[in-house]
């Protein structure tokens, strides 16, 4: 698994990159929790999008209630 910073540089954001599906679920517990803080400075909700396979961007997002998580897939 591999965490970077997401090429547009915005806060409260992280992509999480994983070779093996039995790697997704803890991966993508990590980036929430990383994540976690901006939301809750920011009052939004997190947003994890899947951009393709094993790939995925998770961040604060304004479209997304405070204190919820939602899914979509690109």
């Amino acid at each position: 698994m591999t965490e970077s910073a997401p090429p547009y540089n915005s806060p409260g954001a992280v992509e999480v990159n994983v070779t093996m599906q039995s790697e997704v679920d803890q991966a993508l517990e990590d980036a929430i929790l990383r994540v976690q803080k901006a939301a809750i400075r920011h009052r939004t909700g997190i947003m994890v999008t899947r951009t393709g396979p094993g790939s995925y961007i998770v961040r604060a997002h304004p479209a997304v209630p405070y204190g919820l998580i939602r899914q979509q897939h690109n």
